[in-house]
């Protein structure tokens, strides 16, 4: 198949590609389609193993183009739902990714985002990224100002103030038409039926126009009027103007790609990242960073001041770094006697940090080895890799070698890499912290 004789838009949409027997075996779906669907052919695309296996079974590319990325990405969940694809990943049982729930069961139906799927309520997804989600709903409400309060009370909740609820919760507007107007046009546009919700639209406005030429004086009608031209401008600018097809999809997108290269039991979803900084031993501290979805969670940061450090080297501030966040890694038992005797001593509250599906140590095999030792010490099973560059290396365009337990050469992976933008991104946060830090001690002790 000749890729360049391919005519692709510059327009929002969803891609299929089929093998020959024109099965569909991959849907995705791009802000830009021309430019997502080449981006699989360029040297530089750094393509899973799996990914390289689809790339050989393409005999022939069909897309959708959509009005809006929103309507790409409810088009895209929808379609890999429908022919569930050989290359998607199946994300039905992972809990990291989260759908879109209209709660039917409660007495004033809203919408929320979830990660749990129950016997009640009517879901759709699932969506890698949390933050496009969200975006999509703000448009949403825009558009039709659902409820979230579930219940009916005395007065309208503070969104009615703002316009982005109808005032059924506190009375101000019939439940019955609630359900009509607004969470029935939600759930047909959620299921990829923008175009039949605008000819309705239309239809009605259509129909109240005849009937004002009857009833020239009729307010109510001019009213009903204005308020459908009203939603049907809404629906066509504000889900056009919303761009959600960004940065945060992108970076959700990686971790799926980084879990599929390293061979990861499952999708990380709390990536940690460690580095230490220090000046011939002074001054040293250590950086705890932490990644959740592919993006920074700056309030799960920590920062260690290393306590004795001339001495150690960096692989030994490193150990007691690490062996510090350790004792705050949650085995799911009750704490060990020790444990209590030493938080006693120290007058203390132990705090449990969440732990981690993956750890990355900045270095080379000295500290990958010493985290994995005081792992399997401790009995936790944790993936671990390390990442450095070579001897002399800094500039941007120096390859990166990535480290694995048990394996004697490193990995290095294209520039262009999902998995290496994931794994470079946590190493230089953990970098950049790391430094900040160790400044601001210097800075301290030379004011002192």
């Amino acid at each position: 198949m000749d890729i360049k004789k391919i005519q692709i838009p510059r327009t929002p949409g969803c891609y299929q590609f089929l093998n020959r027997q024109g099965k569909i075996i991959y849907i995705g779906k791009a802000a830009d389609l021309k430019s997502r669907v080449l981006s699989y052919w360029r040297k530089s695309a750094g393509l899973s193993g799996a990914k390289q296996e689809m790339i050989k079974e393409i005999a022939d590319i069909k897309y959708i183009e959509t009005d809006s990325e929103i309507e790409a990405l409810l088009l895209e969940s929808n379609l890999i739902k429908k022919h569930q694809p050989k290359y998607n990943i199946d994300l039905r049982d992972d809990k990291r990714f989260v759908y879109i729930k209209i709660s039917t069961e409660d007495e004033i139906p809203g919408v929320f985002i979830t990660r749990k799927i129950e016997k009640q309520g009517k879901y759709f997804g699932p969506f890698t990224s949390v933050l496009a989600v969200r975006d999509t709903l703000k448009a949403i409400r825009k558009v039709w100002p659902y409820c979230t309060e579930r219940k009916i009370k005395n007065k309208p909740c503070f969104y009615a103030q703002i316009n982005r609820c109808t005032g059924v919760c506190g009375g101000d507007f019939d439940l019955a038409e609630y359900k009509s107007k607004i969470i029935k046009p939600i759930v047909m546009f959620l299921s990829g039926e923008k175009n039949k919700l605008i000819f309705n639209y239309e239809l009605q406005i259509t129909n109240l126009e005849k009937k004002l030429k009857n009833n020239k004086n009729d307010e109510k009608i001019v009213e009903e009027i204005i308020l459908l031209k009203r939603k049907l401008l809404n629906l066509k600018y504000v889900l056009a103007c919303a761009n959600i097809i960004g940065i945060s999809e992108k970076y959700a997108a990686d971790v799926i790609e980084l879990a599929k290269v390293l061979g990861l039991p499952k999708v990380p979803e709390r990536i940690e990242g460690y580095d230490i900084s220090n000046i011939f031993g002074h001054a040293a501290v250590g950086s705890m960073v932490v990644f959740s979805n592919g993006e920074p969670e700056k309030s799960e940061y920590r920062k260690f001041k290393i306590k004795v450090s001339s001495d150690l080297g960096d692989i030994g501030m490193l150990r007691e770094v690490l062996e510090r966040r350790i004792r705050h890694i949650s085995h799911n038992t009750q704490h060990t006697t020790k444990d209590i005797q030493k938080n006693q001593q120290d007058k203390k509250k132990l705090k449990i940090w969440t732990n981690p599906d993956l750890i990355i140590v900045d270095g080379g095999k000295g500290q990958l080895n010493l985290t994995v030792r005081l792992l399997k010490k401790e009995k936790l099973d944790i993936p671990v890799i390390a990442v450095s560059k070579g001897k002399g290396l800094r500039g941007a365009n120096a390859p990166d070698k990535i480290f694995f337990p048990r394996e004697k050469k490193p990995l290095e992976l294209p520039l262009a890499s999902p998995t290496l933008h994931v794994i470079k991104r946590v190493r230089d946060e953990a970098h950049r912290f790391a430094i900040k830090y160790h400044r601001e001690l210097r800075q301290k002790k030379f004011i002192t």
